[in-house]
């Protein structure tokens, strides 16, 4: 359209306004009330007021700018129908864009009515969507902070109420030993024979003894106040007979059992699993003890106590055999696993029996044969033992034993002959090994049941032994021994004076390496046999009853027991400055040592255990195992946190007295580290 038409039109805009309103007013209500009845009966309020609008400025305006759009027309008539229809469609949007904007706003501030919702603009929406947004969030996080702080007072509140009832409770039971001692001192006091005044003015709070040459006044005493008593909480583990160590605590009134470790000032556990060490140097207000060494596998683990002792009889140009029995390390991830594997091997065929040694070529041929079973890397280092094991190791069976290095009370042990057995374990364990165990649990009416439980084993980290084929027996069975040593949380190296000897339950006999019950002394293993008990309770010997078996060949006490007590404290030297390398603060361990005597009394290192069983499974244990951990407790525990309790033991032992701390200190290893 040209501008000349477009302004000829604009010309004709007051006469065409004035025939919709006037001439043809009839007709436009006509057609506005039949568009009403198509729309929904809510927004009749929104249709009368653009019906009044058609009288506004808006509809003029509106008018004129839709003039450009609509160049054909029949007639005004017709012209001012459609731009009617039109502009009421678009008042009716519009009005429905209000509502929902109006919505939007309403939530932050005061509410409108529909009859004068206010004309915003589109950037003006927004603001107010967004700053709705920012507050919403904001009042979000803010009912987060205030729930997180209720929650805290919350705990806060419920953690005094426990220590008030703790308190209470301690107070009333020191109150009632008050009272008696207050008692036992009225009745005491009553024993005294009064004698008359003497000429001489005495204060009356002097006494008078019945000494017939003098009068001899003693000071009173007064009485010791008694402090606020302090709270300390531990936190226990399941497993191992923790309701020991429960009994243990159960003795020392300041202390009470919790299930938050965070807040625990002792954590006892079967391992350290969740323990985090480095915290221990962290809140000087809140200590915390833990049960194990961050670095306790330097020793625990059956390969590492192999490493560690072999470097230290290196540097004394000593034999490492004379410690602990012939041993090699087989780990698919070490780099020096072909060369551990030929060493082994060389050593397996040079020492096995006539009928059984290779010549070179075969033997050769034969490792390389395993190599490829067992799919081991060449390695660049070669390894060759240049010692000798003793003849107390050899025999006609030839026996050796595969024990995986991560396990512990006799699980993965296996006893083989042939090499072509090891290779099917080692290739077995890498897959995965079913191992099937007993184990025993108490039903709901409290009597002990037997289950048969399959494991799958899967490890790469093994270490093959020399199995000691000439013994020291004990009517005609193996035996073993186990023993204590404590390692203080400031590297105070200690051993207990009491142990115990574990025995099989069938008779000695080599040639048959299926019969665990023939080989294995572990408790663990021990109790499922039909013979277990029936020579001795819980298949246990105290120290007492072998030195009394041994006296005529041995000094058992004099020689053995010191003897042990020297290798171990060599072993934990070994360690020095790798078992708490970090000096963390606040640690400490109970291990397991198992030494083994062949049939010329030379005793043998066989392992460490960290998590020694705890089981008290014999009357024995029932006396030395509670005594063994509170004792060990009143040198770390009650040092670290001080509580008044009682110098008497209450768990006593034959022989020892009361009043003893059964831990005999072997050295300090952190004069070793220095």
């Amino acid at each position: 359209m040209s501008e000349e038409q477009q302004n000829n039109r604009l010309d004709q805009l007051p006469s065409l306004v004035n025939i919709r309103s006037n001439r043809n007013t009839s007709q436009i209500d006509l057609n506005f009330i039949q568009k009403s009845k198509t729309i929904q009966s809510e927004n009749w309020e929104m249709l009368q007021r653009v019906k009044e609008s058609l009288e506004s400025k808006a509809f003029s305006n509106f008018f004129t700018s839709s003039l450009a759009k609509l160049p054909n027309f029949k007639s005004p008539q017709e012209l001012a129908k459609v731009l009617a229809d039109q502009f009421i469609q678009n008042e009716i949007k519009k009005g429905k864009k209000r509502e929902a904007k109006s919505a939007i706003k309403i939530q932050v501030s005061q509410p409108q009515t529909s009859d004068n919702l206010p004309a915003l603009k589109t950037p003006q929406i927004k603001l107010e969507k967004n700053k709705f947004n920012h507050i919403r969030s904001k009042s979000r996080d803010k009912l987060r902070e205030l729930e997180m702080i209720k929650e805290q007072e919350r705990e806060k509140e419920q953690q005094n109420k426990e220590n008030n009832k703790l308190t209470e409770k301690i107070l009333k039971q020191k109150n009632k030993l008050l009272s008696k001692d207050t008692q036992r001192q009225k009745e005491q006091d009553k024993s005294f024979v009064e004698l008359p005044s003497p000429p001489i003015k005495v204060q009356k709070n002097i006494r008078h003894t019945l000494s017939i040459t003098k009068l001899q006044s003693i000071t009173p005493i007064e009485p010791i106040q008694q402090s606020q008593p302090t709270i300390y909480s531990y936190f226990l583990g399941g497993g191992n007979n923790s309701e020991l160590i429960k009994r243990v605590f159960d003795i020392r009134s300041d202390w009470h059992q919790t299930t938050n470790t965070a807040r625990a000032n002792f954590r006892w556990q079967q391992s350290n699993h969740g323990y985090k060490y480095f915290k221990l140097n962290w809140h000087k207000s809140h200590k915390e003890l833990l049960n194990h060494f961050e670095f306790h596998p330097e020793i625990s683990n059956k390969k590492n106590l192999l490493v560690n002792v072999s470097a230290a009889c290196e540097i004394l140009k000593s034999n490492p055999f004379d410690i602990i029995p012939v041993t090699f390390a087989i780990d698919f991830t070490d780099p020096l696993v072909e060369s551990n594997m030929s060493a082994f091997y060389n050593f397996y065929n040079k020492n096995a029996p006539e009928s059984k040694q290779l010549n070179k070529q075969d033997a050769q041929n034969k490792l390389n044969e395993i190599k490829k079973k067992l799919r081991i890397a060449p390695s660049k280092e070669k390894k060759q033992l240049e010692f000798q094991m003793r003849d107390t190791f050899t025999g006609p069976d030839y026996l050796w034993l595969l024990k995986p290095t991560g396990l512990n009370r006799g699980r993965g042990i296996h006893v083989f002959q042939e090499i072509d057995n090891l290779v099917d374990l080692l290739i077995d364990y890498q897959y995965g090994y079913h191992e099937k165990q007993i184990e025993t649990y108490k039903d709901e009416n409290g009597q002990t049941q037997q289950k048969v439980v399959q494991y799958l084993l899967k490890t790469s980290s093994f270490v093959v032994q020399k199995y000691i084929e000439k013994p020291l027996l004990i009517k005609n069975r193996k035996f073993d021994i186990r023993v204590w040593v404590f390692l203080n949380t400031d590297l105070s190296c200690y051993f207990f004076k009491e142990g115990y000897i574990r025995m099989a339950s069938e008779e000695y006999k080599t040639n048959d390496v299926e019969n665990i019950y023939i080989h294995l002394t572990n408790n663990a293993i021990q109790q499922h046999s039909d013979k277990y008990g029936q020579q001795e309770l819980g298949n246990q010997l105290s120290f007492d009853s072998v030195s009394e078996y041994f006296k005529s060949k041995i000094d058992f006490r004099g020689q053995i027991v010191e003897k042990m007590k020297e290798m171990a404290y060599f072993a934990m030297r070994t360690v020095a400055t790798k078992i708490n390398k970090l000096n963390r603060k606040f640690c400490m361990e109970i291990f397991g040592f198992d030494f083994f005597l062949d049939e010329l009394f030379n005793i043998y290192l066989i392992e460490v255990n960290t998590n020694p069983c705890l089981e008290e499974s014999s009357p024995l244990l029932q006396m030395l195992i509670p005594r063994m951990v509170d004792d060990a407790f009143v040198l770390t525990v009650d040092q670290i946190f001080p509580i008044q309790r009682d110098l008497v033991s209450k768990f006593p032992v034959t022989n020892y007295s009361d009043t003893e701390n059964m831990w005999q200190l072997m050295g300090e290893l952190n004069e070793i580290q220095g």
